[in-house]
């Protein structure tokens, strides 16, 4: 899959007139006795600055930088630095990108303009988006809230869609999914085309991933969709040329892993233009190596060896080594199915080890597996490196996972830290002790109005909670009743109907047996016999039917039990519980009873929804004589306990409940290890 060619390709010519008339420019204007506004914003436009290479056009930035912590803090000037940073960011120079960045977040600050601010955070996690991702998402974070605050719905769908990119290539295809779904709820209406095919190729990729290829399909046929679009809002051939050749390859990957080869070639096919192979020759070297590997998968070899050493061939004129990696291993597949194994292994170590120099983790896994198939001889070794790196990889997305969701929380706690600053530097206003005498009034107001309003919630629940437990108390006592009658009934049956015909037909043999005949005699005493033990056992099931071993009391025991019975149909984790069976439940309260019975539900749900866990163990223990302790403990994947903002509303109900018994709920939880529950109730 190719997510984002090369966007651009340069081709300009060197030309040191029009660079010296442009440094003399920005000297001239730097010589003026107060340089505090630059109005020329045509100087990144102009053709003598466009016509620069590489290195003179930093040159020429570096010139303009060096006076422009002399400008004064306007709007205008603070344009003309994000222009500053763009530049040097499309030139490479990330850490001077940075930097400017850096100077233009103060300069935002200080004029407190929250969307200038925004920006800043925006351009600074594009500087870190390759290197550092962890630090781009948090940068992307910050930028979001602003947006947010701001209500742009589109520039929050830009910063979603950033940190989107950043989960995807760590690999948190799901989650980065997720990201892009609301992304493309805030834009569903927006004219900004470039953002919704973006959107829509970065959700094939997901999907992709996560082997879901219908979907994948759906979404880069979504994107190619919009092309049309693009091409009316936006003059770039270069940029429009990429998305193009994007979409194809996309396509085509699909249709070819759903064997659908002719399809994928003709998707290639569309783009394999002579402009192409001329203006853009990183694209026309990934159009035919795909075109190559189609052709190979579909058992059509001629021409395959060709096409995919001429993208090899540019891939490395190029020095795009990401490029080389996969024109090596294309090579590697295609000799192996030619039976030439030698050459098979060659471009296939030739791919691993750049793959390894590239840190390329899905590259190098690649590579491994095909390895062990071909080189059966190091296959044992291949294996071995390929488990290693799996094991590793999915503990490094399970740490990235966390990451990602740690810098949200610090990105929150940082937000609240500095509105605590801000309104402390804003709170010295005259009538300073008049207006903390009314807030705190208002405040004993409302608190003793939410105290009121508590009370009385709390009384209605707990007038709820008893008359539920009455209303199983009575539906379990007319359970126990409708047994008890039927067993009765049985009994009755069994005594006067069945006892009393089996007494007469005994009795019967008993007269008959009186003949004078030895073998009847013997025969019918036997029978007699067998009459009286079926007697003698009718009798005792009639007796034991007969007693009252229901006693018409209300089975808690199995009503919790019940409990977990069902959770366990739903087999999303085993259920267990052990109950003291020296706890008295007679003398235990209603409302503590369904106390005890809401918290285990509600420990319950949260390990169905949250816990990801296979097994969870109840245990209630009678401590001593005047108290009831509970354990509730999973082995789900746990939370960091210690932090302030784990206070679910599960977990926040079980407190709550257990607050109105003036009992204690103890949480410990472990990353990866589990949660532990524990409440004390007094009995």
């Amino acid at each position: 899959m190719v997510f984002f060619l090369l966007i651009f390709e340069k081709n300009i010519l060197r030309k040191l007139i029009f660079f010296l008339i442009s440094i003399l420019s920005i000297v001239l204007l730097s010589c003026k006795k107060n340089p505090e506004t630059i109005e020329n914003y045509s100087l990144f436009e102009s053709k003598e600055y466009k016509k620069m290479d590489s290195i003179n056009k930093l040159s020429y930035l570096d010139s303009i930088n060096s006076f422009s912590s002399s400008l004064k803090n306007d709007s205008i000037n603070r344009i003309f630095l994000f222009n500053l940073s763009s530049e040097y960011y499309y030139l490479n120079a990330s850490k001077k990108s940075f930097t400017v960045c850096k100077n233009l977040l103060e300069l935002s600050t200080k004029a407190n303009d929250t969307l200038d601010i925004a920006r800043s955070y925006n351009y600074m996690g594009d500087c870190y988006e390759t290197s550092k991702r962890d630090s781009a998402y948090y940068y992307y974070q910050r930028a979001e809230k602003l947006y947010r605050l701001k209500a742009n719905n589109e520039k929050v769908a830009k910063m979603i869609f950033n940190k989107a990119y950043m989960l995807y290539y760590e690999g948190n295809y799901l989650e980065s999914e997720i990201m892009v779904s609301d992304a493309l709820q805030l834009i569903k209406n927006s004219d900004d085309t470039e953002l919704l095919y973006t959107s829509y190729t970065l959700m094939g990729s997901n999907f992709e991933k996560l082997e879901e290829y219908d979907s994948s399909l759906k979404y880069y046929l979504l994107a190619k969709k919009i092309l049309p679009d693009l091409l009316k809002n936006d003059t770039d051939i270069s940029k429009i040329n990429n998305y193009k050749v994007t979409s194809a390859v996309n396509i085509a990957t699909i249709n070819g892993k759903k064997e659908r080869f002719d399809s994928a070639k003709k998707e290639l096919e569309s783009v394999l233009t002579p402009e192409l192979k001329k203006d853009w020759q990183a694209q026309y070297a990934t159009v035919i190596g795909n075109l190559g590997y189609i052709k190979m998968k579909s058992g059509n070899l001629k021409g395959v060896e060709a096409l995919f050493k001429e993208a090899l061939k540019i891939s490395i004129n190029k020095g795009n080594e990401s490029s080389v990696i996969y024109k090596y291993t294309n090579l590697g597949e295609y000799y192996a199915v030619v039976k030439d194994t030698t050459q098979s292994i060659h471009y296939l170590k030739k791919s691993l080890q750049l793959a390894e120099k590239q840190k390329s983790s899905d590259d190098i896994k690649n590579s491994l597996k095909l390895l062990s198939v071909i080189d059966y001889r190091n296959a044992p070794q291949y294996d071995k490196r390929y488990i290693i790196l799996n094991d590793s990889l999915v503990k490094v997305q399970r740490n990235n996972r966390n990451k990602f969701a740690r810098i949200e929380y610090e990105t929150s706690v940082v937000e609240e830290e500095n509105k605590i600053l801000s309104t402390k530097n804003k709170s010295i206003i005259i009538g300073f002790v008049s207006l903390v005498i009314v807030l705190i009034v208002i405040i004993i107001y409302r608190y003793i109005k939410s105290k009121k309003l508590e009370i009385v919630l709390l009384l209605k629940q707990q007038k709820a909670e008893e008359e539920i437990f009455k209303l199983l108390q009575e539906n379990q006592i007319k359970m126990n009743l409708a047994k008890v009658a039927e067993q009765k009934r049985i009994s009755r049956e069994l005594h006067d109907g069945v006892l009393n015909k089996l007494y007469g037909t005994r009795m019967q043999l008993g007269i008959l047996n009186e003949s004078d005949e030895e073998d009847i005699k013997a025969k019918r005493l036997t029978y007699v016999d067998l009459l009286q033990e079926i007697e003698k056992e009718i009798r005792d099931i009639s007796h034991d039917l007969h007693s009252d071993i229901f006693n018409g009391s209300f089975d808690y025991i199995n009503l919790l039990k019940s409990l977990i019975n069902e959770q366990n149909e739903l087999k999303v984790a085993h259920f267990s519980i052990d109950v003291d069976s020296t706890v008295v439940w007679k003398k235990i309260t209603g409302l503590v009873k369904i106390t005890i019975y809401r918290i285990v539900q509600e420990a319950i749900q949260n390990v169905i929804k949250h816990a990801n866990a296979k097994a969870c163990r109840i245990e209630i223990t009678k401590v001593g004589n005047k108290e009831l302790l509970i354990t509730i403990e999973d082995n789900g994947i746990g939370f960091d306990s210690n932090k302030k903002d784990n206070t679910g509303i599960g977990l926040k109900n079980m407190t709550d409940r257990a607050k109105t018994l003036s009992s204690k709920l103890k949480v410990n939880s472990d990353l990866g290890i589990g949660t532990k529950i524990e409440v004390t109730f007094k009995i």
